[in-house]
């Protein structure tokens, strides 16, 4: 196998859940050797994420993929003692912990220079590292919903997203952060600290209303599924579901008309510019919907995009799985986990054209799963290892 971008670079992953993990996941999957430290007995609190198969947490597994795992108590001097042999040897770290966690235990960023101080260290919190709420824990739906992007969403009524939006979009700027960093590393043999809040990230998918409200002191009404900007662009009711339609542009407008056998709609007055289509909205919903709710959503799909219309039928996770485009771009890997067997993971989606990434590496299937590996290749002795196990330092899943 071709060798991948990251072989080589050493990570000590000490974060849990989801943002931090994501980033961890996706360092791994470019070529990283990462050391995921958790918790002896109960490890990551996303172990008691469903779905499950044979009692292994497949939600773990996915986000933990291509980790070698090692359970540490780092509670006790012989677990930070641990954590510290580990710093000196590894070129990032990466951890999530409540702002001040680590610090607290002795071993914090500061404590980690002293004996590295060319590491690259990554830290996501939920408010940052100060200010009146950096004590606080977060979580995604709290970071979307205080950083105003819940109030930018749906109509009457503000919608979260779908998923974990923040958890993602934080784990990913951490990412870019650490690339930063070691690219500064390289050109100036000094370590550099990357602080990532999720608020901060949560906020930064908001830049449109913040302009918007910059200029004209106001937000734009909630348009629910159809942009505020263009129309027709949105959703629209389909025979067997649901298909989008994104017309920015006057020619995409006359395609459209002419395509659906509404051709008497391009000289309506209320529909002939964007700007009359936007004030009269419903209607043109309303006009449109008549002919696209007796048609299929992939039959709309096709007849408007070979009209030069972007559309695309509203896809369920099932079926984009199973298109042919998912396959021509690996966007699904098989991954093979031990207790488990194989599973669909999502891919990452940073493609190299020299190099490969590898998202079908196996997770700790336990806790401490490779604690004795990850300690014999640190320089530690089997005595000294069977004595971390004994005092309940270390913990080696059987």
């Amino acid at each position: 196998m071709k060798k991948r971008p990251l072989e080589g670079v050493k990570v000590l992953d000490l974060s849990q859940v989801l943002s931090a993990p994501f980033c961890g996941m996706m360092l791994a999957d470019l070529g990283a050797q990462v050391i995921k430290v958790e918790r002896p007995g109960g490890g990551d609190i996303s172990r008691q994420y469903g779905p499950y198969i044979n009692d292994i947490s497949l939600y773990f597994c996915q986000y933990n993929r291509g980790k070698r795992g090692l359970a540490v108590d780092m509670r006790t001097e012989a677990g930070k003692g641990v954590i510290m042999d580990l710093v000196a040897q590894v070129d990032v770290v990466v951890e999530n912990f409540k702002y001040g966690t680590l610090e607290k235990l002795g071993i914090g960023y500061e404590e980690m220079l002293k004996v590295n101080p060319q590491l690259v260290y990554g830290s996501i919190s939920g408010f940052g590292t100060h200010g009146p709420l950096s004590h606080l824990p977060c979580m995604d739906i709290i970071a979307a919903a205080r950083s105003g992007l819940v109030s930018q969403t749906g109509t009457d009524v503000p919608i979260k997203p779908g998923f974990s939006l923040c958890d993602a979009w934080a784990g990913l700027h951490l990412l870019r952060g650490l690339s930063m960093g070691l690219l500064h590393r390289q050109s100036t043999g000094r370590g550099v600290r990357v602080d990532i809040a999720m608020l901060d990230c949560a906020f930064y998918m908001c830049e449109a209303p913040v302009l918007e409200h910059s200029v004209t002191g106001e937000f734009r009404k909630k348009t629910g599924n159809h942009d505020p900007m263009f129309a027709p662009c949105g959703e629209f009711a389909a025979c067997d579901g649901n298909v989008v339609i994104a017309v920015t542009k006057d020619e995409e407008w006359l395609a459209l008309c002419r395509t659906l056998g509404l051709s008497s709609l391009i000289e309506d007055p209320r529909f002939r510019s964007n700007e009359s289509r936007l004030d009269n909205r419903e209607s043109m919903i309303m006009e449109l919907e008549r002919v696209t709710s007796s048609m299929g959503r992939y039959e709309l799909e096709q007849k408007l995009s070979e009209a030069g219309v972007p559309a695309s039928a509203v896809q369920t996770v099932v079926e984009f799985v199973n298109s042919p485009q998912t396959k021509e771009l690996d966007a699904i890997a098989k991954t093979n986990q031990p207790g488990v067997g194989d599973y669909l993971a999502v891919n990452t989606p940073i493609r190299f054209s020299k190099t490969p990434v590898d998202p079908t590496a196996e997770a700790p299937s336990f806790p401490g799963a490779h604690s004795k590996e990850v300690l014999s290749n640190l320089g530690y002795s089997q005595e000294k290892i069977e004595e971390l196990i004994d005092s309940g330092a270390i913990y080696q899943s059987a």
